[in-house]
């Protein structure tokens, strides 16, 4: 099969009357980038990539040809970060549906781009996380570009499972993994910088469901 038809096989539906898809379309392998959390007694890795079937400036590519990619890992469980917003704009309005049609199950928690969750929020993100990683499934947290918001979550989640791990730590062990974009906005740095303090306020008061201080907005 050429590649021109092997392209024509992947077009979504929604997209067969743009005849220019089956020529750009990007079908390498879908990349997802693995966090390794032994260090905290847990043999699953957490999986972290940008948006399946993104099709936005230099990125296209087919949300069919994603979803198989997914398959093949064996994917059991998706956190999905992005927003309604975001799927559109991206082309992946189909995305939860795909999901269900492939077997997999989401989790959609959709956090606005550059921002992080009110800390309730946030915490029930990462108690389900943690739920599907210790009953060994193999999990996938994603936002758009795979840097921002999922590695900000990501790092809340190496300080959850570790008390011991300074923000630094956790910050670096990002960076190691998805580059120097990792944790991209002021928010989201100051966030991951107070954590701690924040959880501590929100375990002291859980009612009010934020725990935020000064830094969040910053």
């Amino acid at each position: 099969m050429s590649e021109a038809a092997q392209n024509q096989e992947y077009l979504d539906q929604s997209d067969l009357s743009d005849k220019e898809d089956a020529e750009t379309l990007d079908l390498s392998p879908f990349k997802v980038d693995w966090l390794d959390l032994e260090f905290a007694d847990c043999h699953q890795k957490l999986g972290i990539s940008g948006l399946p079937g993104c099709r936005f400036k230099d990125t296209w590519r087919s949300m069919t040809y994603d979803m198989d990619c997914l398959k093949e890992m064996k994917i059991e469980e998706v956190f999905c970060l992005c927003t309604k917003g975001d799927l559109y704009m991206y082309r992946a309005t189909d995305l939860l549906k795909k999901y269900a049609e492939a077997g997999i199950n989401c989790h959609h928690y959709p956090i606005d781009d550059g921002h992080v969750p009110e800390m309730s929020k946030l915490m029930g993100l990462l108690d389900e996380i943690k739920m599907c990683l210790t009953s060994g499934k193999k999990t996938l947290l994603h936002c758009y570009g795979g840097v921002g918001r999922s590695c900000a979550v990501a790092a809340c989640l190496l300080m959850l499972l570790d008390p011991t791990m300074s923000q630094e730590d956790a910050k670096q062990r990002l960076r190691d993994l998805k580059g120097d974009a990792a944790i991209r906005s002021v928010k989201q740095y100051n966030f991951i910088t107070d954590f701690r303090s924040i959880l501590t306020k929100y375990l002291e008061h859980p009612e009010n469901g934020t725990g935020e201080n000064r830094s969040v907005s910053r």
